[in-house]
């Protein structure tokens, strides 16, 4: 992987993202994160969610967002990503409500 940030994929990734947590979330999506800074501005950004397919998808899809009970599940999830653009990070959007 090209950049050097930590990915959802990375066993680490999982680690210090729960140490950061003060209370484990309830439930969580996977988001891969694309490029610099919000279009509106200049950028060129194209975050996408990761679909109950197992493939990120597309902007516009209508197709449901996988949702995962905890990090370790986002985790496997994650390493089987086929479609991912490169130089993209994976990560999660966690929900405690």
């Amino acid at each position: 992987m090209a950049n050097s940030q930590l990915s959802l994929e990375d066993p680490e990734y999982v680690t210090v993202t729960r140490a950061k947590w003060g209370q484990l979330p309830i439930r969580m999506k996977v988001i891969e994160f694309f490029g610099d800074g919000d279009p509106f501005f200049g950028g060129n950004s194209d975050d996408r969610v990761l679909g109950e397919s197992h493939l990120i998808l597309e902007s516009n899809s209508q197709d449901k967002h996988a949702i995962f009970e905890n990090i370790e599940a986002a985790h496997e999830a994650a390493k089987k990503v086929s479609n991912r653009r490169a130089n993209s990070i994976l990560g999660v959007v966690p929900y405690w409500r």
